[in-house]
């Protein structure tokens, strides 16, 4: 990709997040050396832990947070996480651990606010048989395949008892996977497990003193990310409603992390951990492997075989809600990105947007944008200038999907359709454009999208989906639709469903599953309320798009 420089003004370079790590993922046996290169980053100050990576398996397409984790497959999650922990916690000196990784969120977590319940007050009621086939195999592997240092309970309940307190999932963990590491709150759950049942779970009507205690005690949750401990705990223990054993244990397993970081050793000149410098962030070696990852996360979900390349020196207008995009790329849980000066925000004004990496792309050629409409709503006010553009043009990119608005976290979805203001976006434009004009579009987004008429245009020729494709994004989109991305072949991580399907299935009762029988008659709603509009992992043909352009 010589011909494709990488931006220079990104303080950063991070891979993209991780749904889009799902995507290519199959491709790979580990990703040790794609975590080596970003996670050096997370480090290159002094040692320290990581509240990182999320691998809950989402129940539901509606979850706020299914861009934060690789996909929805127990064997690719736990792919991700292992490789994630070798890649963070090892390193060229083994008495010590380059980062303490902290999987979360243990368990059974993938609702934010959806049918009455907020995640402080939802209980999981999940039988044995689904934990054990869908909740736990990925986190298992992490323990007893990659030594992960940390795990964070959840905000949730599983089968009536807050994780942060179940007995349950400490035997599971410490006693039946063999884990010795230490277990911290997510921020606020402990909180949650004495708070009253409009705010969080009111376990057996406890008091602050009886849910530290069984937080510390019951749970063997370490670490209080909250005020309940520090408030609390020693009174608790004064009362006699737990024992200082208890609060020693805890303190064992925080104490040997620290000496696992090497956080207590008498010559700091010793810990090369220590000494990790500013040069080490953003390499050259780094940037690359970054790149690729990009490149590779990319999936082609329609293609007429004829579309694609897209030849240079034409007349291209982008068209859609994302075209000048910069933070809808980058996606959530950001570090510092574009450089500024002390006391200003965070920005994303260095990413480089569609427009601009398409008109790079687009050489000899003019290209011009247009917005349309928003990501949501029913403002068309902006459809006149954007098919104005549009009946001029030799290429459009018609630019969708959805962003940090729709989706997050605290936040999830009410449905899964492309918004329809999108959908009546699309089919103005395809009606405007000139005769043999090629229209392709690309959409950006966390959670699936349904795009039934979209598929079903044969104007449209060809879909790309890129997720939330990362500081690179707008690049390695332009890079496919001109035909220079050698890595193409990603996969969906997750299923697509019809939009219907979200009046047949609640998500609270979608993240309840019961048992097989009730699992199975669930997958016959959905089918009910329509078929998949695209799989998991599905098997898409990429029809040569390499190829020399035609015009």
């Amino acid at each position: 990709m010589a011909h494709y420089r990488l931006p220079s003004k990104v303080q950063q370079q991070p891979p993209p997040p991780p749904i889009q790590t799902g995507a290519f993922l199959y491709l790979h046996a580990i990703i040790t050396p794609l975590e080596k290169s970003f996670l050096v980053t997370a480090n290159r100050l002094r040692p320290c832990s990581t509240p990182l990576p999320s691998l809950p398996c989402p129940a539901d397409p509606r979850w706020g947070r299914n861009q934060e984790v690789p996909s929805e497959s127990p064997l690719i999650n736990g792919a991700f996480g292992t490789g994630y922990t070798l890649g963070a916690q090892t390193g060229d000196d083994a008495r010590f651990l380059k980062t303490a990784v902290t999987m979360k969120h243990w368990a059974a977590y993938s609702l934010e606010n959806s049918d009455g319940f907020t995640r402080h007050t939802f209980n999981a009621v999940v039988s044995n048989y689904s934990l054990a086939m869908t909740y736990f195999p990925h986190f298992k592997r992490t323990v007893q395949e990659g030594g992960v240092a940390g795990f964070m309970c959840s905000y949730n309940s599983l089968n009536g008892v807050p994780t942060c307190a179940s007995p349950f999932l400490r035997r599971v963990l410490r006693e039946a996977w063999g884990y010795n590491g230490y277990v911290t709150s997510d921020s606020g759950a402990i909180e949650d497990i004495w708070q009253p049942a409009k705010s969080g779970h009111a376990y057996r009507n406890a008091t602050p003193e009886q849910a530290a205690c069984y937080a510390i005690r019951d749970g063997q949750t370490d670490v209080c990310s909250g005020s309940t401990y520090h408030d609390h705990l020693l009174s608790a223990v004064a009362n006699g409603v737990c024992a200082r054993a208890d609060v020693d244990l805890a303190l064992s397993h925080t104490l040997q992390l620290r000496m696992r970081l090497g956080l207590f050793e008498p010559a700091i000149d010793d810990q090369p951990y220590w000494h990790v410098g500013l040069e080490a962030v953003n390499t050259t070696a780094s940037q690359a492997e970054a790149w690729l990852t990009t490149l590779e996360s990319l999936v082609l979900l329609k293609h007429d075989g004829a579309t694609l390349p897209l030849a240079p020196g034409k007349a291209v207008a982008v068209i859609g809600p994302h075209w000048n995009a910069t933070n809808a790329l980058a996606g959530n849980y950001l570090g510092q990105l574009c450089p500024k000066r002390i006391g200003e925000k965070d920005t994303t004004d260095c990413i480089e947007s569609p427009v601009d990496a398409i008109a790079a792309a687009n050489t000899g050629g003019s290209t011009q944008g247009a917005r349309g409409c928003g990501v949501s709503g029913d403002d068309r006010s902006g459809f006149p200038a954007a098919l104005a553009l549009a009946a001029g043009a030799d290429v459009i990119v018609l630019a969708l999907g959805i962003d940090l608005s729709v989706e997050g976290e605290s936040n999830d979805r009410t449905a899964i359709d492309l918004p329809p203001v999108q959908h009546a976006l699309v089919a103005a434009v395809v009606a405007a454009a000139r005769p043999g004009a090629r229209i392709v579009a690309f959409l950006l987004n966390g959670g699936p999208l349904d795009i039934t008429p979209e598929l079903a245009t044969p104007a449209l020729g060809a879909i790309l989906s890129a997720g939330y494709p990362g500081v690179r994004g707008a690049r390695a989109i332009a890079a496919t639709l001109y035909g220079q991305n050698d890595h193409l072949g990603g996969k969906l991580a997750y299923t697509v469903y019809n939009a219907a399907y979200v009046n047949e299935i609640e998500v609270s009762g979608r993240c309840a599953r019961r048992a097989p029988r009730s699992l199975h008659a669930s997958l016959a709603v959905v089918r009910r309320a329509g078929a998949q509009c695209s799989p998991f992992l599905p098997v898409v043909s990429i029809a040569v798009v390499k190829q020399t352009a035609t015009t």
